[in-house]
């Protein structure tokens, strides 16, 4: 059986303050610190969530100026798809009127030396006729 004396009050005593020395001295630092650490560790959780969301706003606004960028170039390509098809229009227009013109100033050209050749020609049919006619009939006409 148990028997109940002073030592085990003593001992109980003895236990309390050594629990309420080791609760002073160990466990209430020891409870600190780890309560620090968690604190500390949920800070920089918190920093590293921030962290993510900053960069991923980051990134979505690098893909938003990426996509701007590529549409400004296309439409910069459009249009200088389309000046330099205009331009290719006008330069092809000008070359057509520069084609017209020439061939109207060879036509006339043409007609002009067609005029002086017949004129040419019948001048030289008429001396070839006196000089026939001369021949045929023997005398000057």
């Amino acid at each position: 059986m148990i028997s109940l004396n002073a030592t085990i009050i003593v001992q109980v005593t003895l236990f309390l303050v050594l629990l309420f020395v080791l609760n002073r001295l160990m466990i209430q630092p020891i409870h600190r610190l780890i309560l620090e650490r968690e604190r500390v560790i949920e800070e920089k959780e918190r920093a590293l969530d921030a962290a993510a969301r900053d960069l991923e706003e980051m990134l979505e606004a690098y893909k938003k100026r990426l996509r701007t960028a590529e549409q400004e170039a296309q439409s910069a390509r459009a249009a200088l798809r389309a000046r330099a098809a205009e331009e290719a229009h006008r330069t092809l227009m000008a070359t057509q009127e520069e084609i017209v013109a020439l061939r109207q100033k060879v036509r006339a050209d043409v007609e002009e030396e067609l005029v002086k050749a017949r004129k040419g020609l019948k001048k030289l049919a008429q001396v070839l006729s006196y000089e026939i006619s001369t021949k045929v009939v023997g005398r000057k006409i």
